[in-house]
Parts: C-alpha cells; structure tokens; sequence
C-alpha cells in the first residue's frame, strides 16, 4: 500500500509505540493501554511499516523492548505531541464546565467555631463551587453591597429580629461548662464543687441568662461566698481559645464547641446540668436569586452537618 510522505500514522498506533518504549514491554503497555498484547504488536508493525523503518529493538537477547535511532528521535516528537494533546484536551474540558460561586455571610462566631471546617468539606466535595465567607458582627448582612447568597442570622423566640417564613431552621444551642482537660482531672469533672477553684469565663452575650455564671452559680447550688466575678471577653471564640489554654471554665454554647471537643482540645463538666439555649440559627436565602444547582447543594450539606451526631 502506498502512503503520502506527509501523511501522519494513527495516533493510537503512535500512542502504542510510546508506552512500548516507556515502558519496555509489550505486556505492560497493553495493560496501560487497556488493549491486548497481540493489539499492541499489531499497531508496532504497521507504523514501522508505514514508517519505512525499525523503530524497537525487541526479541532475541534483548530483554526489555529499546528504541533504535530513528525510534528515540520519533519518541522525543511522539511525547512531546501527546503532552501537548492532553493539556489542550484539559484546558477545553476545564472551560467547559461551569463553575458557580457562593457568597454568604455569618456571625464571627459561628464562622470560626462551625462553619470553617465544614466549608472545607463542602469544597472538597464539590470542587466546582466556590465560597465567599463574609462576617457581620449584627443581624444585619450587607445583602446588596457583597451581593449575598445566603445568611446565617442568630434569633430567639420574642427576639429584635423576627423569623421569615422563608427562613430554613438550621440548628439549637445548648450550654454547658467546658475547660481544658489539662485544667480537671477526669475524677473531677462531675462535682459541681471543683468551679470555686477556678476562674470562670464568660461570654459578653446579650439576652442569653444561659451564658452567666449568675445563672450557674445558683444552679449548681454553690454558696455565696464561693462568687468570683467572671473574666468577660467578647466573642464566643475568644472565651473558647481561653478555655483551651487553660485560663478558666467557660459556657460553652454547642455546637459551637462541638469540634473542640471532639478533637479532645475541650472536656464538658457536669453534662446533667446541660441548659437549653435562648438562640438558634436559621438560613436565609437571597429572595428572588437565580436558581442552580449550587445554593441547595449548600443548603443541603449544611441542614446534614447539623443533623449529624455530636
């Protein structure tokens, strides 16, 4: 059969001569190649054919399949080829899928304690959706300014900022003592005695009588002169990165603590004395947003992550 001199041999049969010649076995490039080892020669002998020449060294005393001199000059152009064909295949199929970007605001807070680890995961499993993580220190997110997706907004019953009937119920709190297990040996940790020996933190939260040693004070039933004056620092993180280096007892609002305590970083004492919290968070979403498939994935993987056990 007559060939053009310019004309190019099938990639796969130039495909076959590469993995041969990377390799050095037919049986291995055919396993790469997911083809049969009789496929492989077959595409050998008809580009060597095609070719004119001997490209492989093979049989005989040759142990492992080694190019001849016009092989290795074709091998250099062959790889060079298919490196350029797959970066270019890559790029096409990169800028083919679309790519969705979520920004959402949340207090400081909840941003740190709950959401940072989860927003990692959520990205790992879907890797073609980006997030903007904002933070707004009230109840008041910047819907227009940093063109929000959603929000997490903190609310009570009877509270200053009332629910929407779009709002989508997240998740609970609960209070409880919390310090560094280095603080309180394991024996201790169910005595509501052992808080006279140490300091307490406390959380400068307005409306929550759940986060004032006042309250605990009284309700684990300690005498008035054990009183001591809380070390009150803003911001539930604050008090937490406290409590983890060992200043004092804090009131840890859970979940918030959850991951703390799960990584062994925080202990809760006194568990029975659990109190329900006067706040709980709700999602809402940007009324009148285009829909896609990015938002309730989102929204999904949130309402799972604060379903899931502690």
């Amino acid at each position: 059969m007559a060939y053009s001199s310019s004309r190019t041999p099938p990639l796969a049969a130039l495909r076959a001569f590469e993995a041969v010649a990377r390799l050095g076995s037919l049986s291995r490039a055919a396993a790469e190649l997911s083809v049969t080892k009789s496929a492989v020669s077959h595409q050998l002998r008809s580009l060597e054919a095609d070719l004119g020449v001997s490209l492989l060294r093979r049989g005989g005393t040759t142990r492992r399949a080694q190019p001849t001199e016009a092989g290795a000059e074709l091998l250099v152009s062959v790889q060079q080829a298919l490196t350029l064909l797959s970066a270019a295949c890559g790029n096409i199929r990169a800028a083919g899928r679309q790519r969705f970007r979520l920004n959402v605001s949340v207090n400081p807070s909840l941003a740190a304690l709950w959401l940072a680890p989860r927003i990692g995961r959520f990205i790992e499993a879907h890797p073609d959706i980006d997030v903007q993580v904002y933070l707004h220190p009230s109840q008041d997110p910047a819907w227009n300014e940093q063109d929000l997706d959603l929000a997490f907004l903190h609310q009570r019953k009877n509270g200053p900022h009332q629910p929407q009937p779009s709002d989508i119920w997240l998740m609970t709190e609960s209070v409880v003592p919390v310090c560094s297990p280095t603080l309180i040996e394991p024996g201790m940790r169910d005595d509501p005695s052992v808080f006279a020996r140490h300091r307490w933190l406390e959380e400068k939260h307005v409306a929550s009588p759940e986060t004032s040693w006042r309250t605990w004070h009284e309700r684990m039933g300690l005498p008035e002169a054990d009183w001591q004056p809380p070390l009150v620092l803003s911001g539930l993180s604050t008090v937490v990165s406290a409590a983890v280096a060992g200043v004092g007892i804090a009131l840890g609002r859970m979940p918030l603590v959850d991951e703390e305590i799960a990584r062994g970083r925080l202990v809760p004492l006194v568990p029975r004395l659990r109190l329900p919290g006067s706040w709980g968070y709700v999602i809402r979403m940007r009324p009148n947003r285009p829909h896609d498939a990015a938002l309730p994935a989102l929204v999904e993987f949130l309402l799972d992550e604060a379903a899931a056990p502690a």
